[in-house]
């Protein structure tokens, strides 16, 4: 179970089933300190909530509610659907490759379309999900990257289910993270209730791999909130 979970969905995603007082109330009910709001923009019908960026203030007493989202690559060279206007109320900043951009279009592509849209957005803090193979990546030249610019990779629990191609991937990041000393986030990338929190499938592969703790910037809530400051000062500037 984390401390803190900077990956979640909220009904404000097409894929997320639950307010965000609700998501925010299962969280501190496991015990949790820390959850970040991340639905999606535009691009894959998230809804860009103005509102909750400029007025909500942590609805939800014991827990401390992280604002954040999960944008989306476009298929124009470096653009993605950050909306800019918010940047400066947001805690954290994902940025993921997702259904509407084509699939097959190989590694090489895809791989140079994701740096192309990180050198041009360096407010991104976190790249979601680089292990999934129907956008297959050059992940050892996206951790370099990310290294460099302070971005960290995330190893995210809910698509690597048993079995699947996507768990021998993840297995082949946490390799590549460790190699190249990148930094790595753990995250639930929960869409209900009940996967708030969950590291429960990559927990095992980290373990097994001696992943560095040191490396995971939310190892436990203090280096997460840290982690959390240190971008945000980065956004600032």
């Amino acid at each position: 179970m984390l401390e803190v979970d900077l990956h979640s969905h909220t009904l404000f995603s097409q894929c997320g089933l639950h307010t965000i007082v609700e998501m925010l109330g299962r969280a501190r009910d496991l015990g949790m300190k820390g959850l970040a709001i991340t639905d999606h923009s535009t691009a894959v019908d998230g809804r860009v909530n103005g509102n909750f960026f400029w007025r909500l203030r942590d609805p939800v007493d014991g827990i401390r509610m992280l604002k954040g989202i999960e944008c989306n690559l476009l298929t124009d060279r470096g653009r993605t659907d950050l909306p800019f206007d918010y940047v400066r109320y947001m805690d954290v900043i994902l940025l993921g490759i997702h259904y509407n951009v084509p699939t097959g279009q190989g590694s090489d592509r895809n791989t140079e379309m994701l740096l192309a849209a990180l050198k041009a957005n360096p407010q991104v803090d976190i790249l979601t999900h680089p292990h999934l193979p129907d956008h297959e990546l050059d992940m050892q030249r996206v951790a370099l990257a990310c290294r460099k610019s302070g971005m960290v990779m995330e190893l995210n629990n809910s698509k690597c289910p048993p079995g699947s191609p996507a768990l021998a991937r993840m297995s082949e990041l946490i390799k590549i993270c460790m190699e190249m000393e990148c930094r790595v986030v753990v995250s639930s990338d929960a869409h209900s209730l009940r996967e708030i929190g969950n590291d429960d499938t990559v927990r095992p592969l980290i373990d097994a791999a001696k992943f560095p703790a040191e490396l995971i910037v939310n190892r436990d809530a203090d280096t997460a909130f840290a982690f959390i400051d240190e971008r945000r000062r980065n956004k600032r500037s």
